[in-house]
C-alpha cells in the first residue's frame, strides 16, 4: 500500500493538486478494501468508521484514483464499482445473479483469443472487461 500511496501523491503533485487529509483517508480506505466497491459503499464505509467526509470528496477522489491508473471501474448491474488496478494483474469476473458473489479469474486462452480477434479486425484495444453472469455453486443448490 505504501508504494501505491506514494504513486498517488506523486500523481496529485504533478497535477498541481494539494494534499488533503480527507482525500488521503478516502485513498487509504479504498486501498484497504480488497473487493469491488461503489462510491456510496466507500462513503458508507468511511461514515461507519466515524469519518466526516462528504460524498463529493469520495466521488472526486475515486475519479482521481481512476485517472491515475490506481483504480478502474467495472459496471455491475448498472452500478459503477471500483477495483484496484495498479500493481494488480488483469482479471475478468463471474458474478452470481442471486447472491452477488464475485469471482475473479484469469485466462491466458481468453486473452489470446481477444488479441487474435483484435488483430483480425485491425482493432487496437485500450482496455476491456469481461463479466459473466450466472449462479455460483452455493446458489445453484
Amino acid at each position: 500500500m505504501k508504494e501505491t500511496l506514494q504513486y498517488f501523491k506523486d500523481y496529485c503533485a504533478n497535477k498541481g493538486l494539494k494534499s488533503s487529509l480527507p482525500r488521503d483517508k478516502v485513498v487509504k480506505a479504498f486501498l484497504t478494501t480488497e473487493k469491488h466497491i461503489s462510491c456510496f459503499g466507500l462513503y458508507d464505509k468511511l461514515k461507519n468508521q466515524g469519518e466526516k467526509i462528504g460524498y463529493s470528496t469520495v466521488f472526486r477522489t475515486l475519479k482521481l484514483l481512476v485517472d491515475s491508473g490506481i483504480a478502474q471501474t467495472i459496471l455491475i448491474d448498472g452500478e459503477t464499482h471500483f477495483e484496484h488496478k495498479y500493481l494488480h494483474k488483469h482479471h475478468d469476473h463471474f458474478i452470481c445473479e442471486k447472491c452477488g458473489k464475485t469471482i475473479e479469474f484469469s485466462s491466458p486462452t481468453i486473452e489470446r483469443i481477444q488479441e487474435q480477434l483484435a488483430d483480425k479486425h485491425k482493432f487496437t484495444p485500450q482496455r476491456h472487461s469481461l463479466i459473466i453472469y450466472g449462479l455460483c455453486e452455493k446458489c445453484r443448490k
